[in-house]
């Protein structure tokens, strides 16, 4: 521990004492739980910050439909603007339902139902009633919502900060104690190194199961070709300008220092709302030999901004791809599940 934990570590015991109790409660069943008849996949995290929930959701949904099993995703909406359950439509706006089913809806271009609301257990009933026929819904960044009982909970932790090495807020980023995560069905170690060594997987493999028994997979992030943001024509240029607004921008950042010629990064705290004084700051860093790089998450709001149309804009699309033992995984998943599809009322 840094000796600044030491300091907020009472703090932390504190919290652990409530969430233990709060937990205590849920598997005693004094706190009432809620199982549907449709699949529910939880895909969470112990800790605060990105573990990668957004690519998970996507290599699900990419997974779900093309075998024609309608899925949904759910979210709690975080920094919108409205209050209750939403499903969202073409009409709807980050402010409107939040950053990640904003990107949803563009990116499934309305094939796959979006919808937020902070009470899950009443928002999938909700859905539900706009589409009965769903074999699945996607819960975003769910694992503390004990309301809802899941078909499977899928727990990520990042290569780089995993949850065995991690301390309760406010002396680390844990939301709740290491062992909670005995709870998860799948765990899943996010951000890998590409060629991370078979020695390395099974070390960590074993330190995590030493807190849990489910099975333990590892993921590494996949950069896809850059995208246009406008339909302009721009070429890249020689030099690039970085944008983000994420929880941990260094493998962002790294990326592009390692494949571009990078001009500035400008880091903006995860579910940032860009305003106009931001725009007129980045553009004053871009000229005719620059182009504006940025992610896929942030691309959905700055595209709002027609001062940025004329310039070389481009977003990096990122994916999930297992190291290994992607079938086990898949297998794994199809085993927790209610593999019936309803038909259509």
């Amino acid at each position: 521990m840094y000796w600044w934990q030491v300091i907020v570590f009472p703090f932390a015991l504190l919290f652990d004492l409530i969430t233990r109790l709060r937990n205590l409660l849920y598997d005693l069943g004094v706190k009432k739980t809620v199982r549907f008849d449709t699949n529910v996949v939880v895909v969470g995290n112990l800790s605060i910050g990105g573990t990668g929930k957004t690519p998970m959701i996507d290599y699900l949904v990419r997974y779900f439909h093309p075998q024609d099993k309608k899925v949904c995703t759910l979210s709690r909406g975080y920094g919108r603007k409205t209050y209750g359950f939403r499903l969202a439509t073409v009409a709807d706006t980050p402010d409107t339902i939040g950053d990640e089913p904003f990107m949803y809806l563009q990116k499934y271009h309305g094939l796959v139902p979006v919808a937020v609301g902070a009470e899950r257990d009443l928002a999938i009933s909700e859905l539900l009633g706009h589409v009965p026929d769903a074999h699945a819904i996607l819960l975003d960044d769910a694992f503390q919502h004990r309301r809802v009982s899941p078909s499977v909970s899928i727990v990520l932790t990042t290569y780089q900060n995993p949850f065995h090495k991690d301390y309760l807020l406010p002396a680390g980023r844990l939301r709740e104690a290491r062992r909670g995560v005995r709870r998860a069905d799948i765990i899943v170690v996010t951000k890998c190194p590409e060629y991370m060594s078979a020695a390395d997987q099974v070390r960590m493999r074993y330190e995590i199961q030493e807190y849990t028994s489910a099975s333990v997979y590892f993921m590494t992030v996949q950069y896809d070709p850059l995208v246009p943001v406008f339909q302009n024509g721009s070429e890249l240029k020689r030099n690039v300008l970085g944008i983000s607004g994420m929880a941990n921008p260094e493998p962002f950042e790294h990326y592009l220092r390692r494949n571009y010629a990078v001009k500035h990064t400008y880091n903006y705290r995860d579910h940032y709302r860009y305003k106009l004084g931001d725009v007129r700051d980045i553009l004053r860093e871009m000229d005719e030999d620059t182009s504006l790089i940025t992610t896929e998450k942030d691309m959905v709001k700055l595209k709002q901004f027609q001062e940025l149309r004329d310039y070389s804009c481009f977003y990096l699309p990122i994916r999930m791809k297992f190291l290994k033992d992607e079938s086990l995984f898949l297998s794994n998943l199809e085993s927790k599940l209610k593999n019936y599809a309803q038909e259509p009322i």
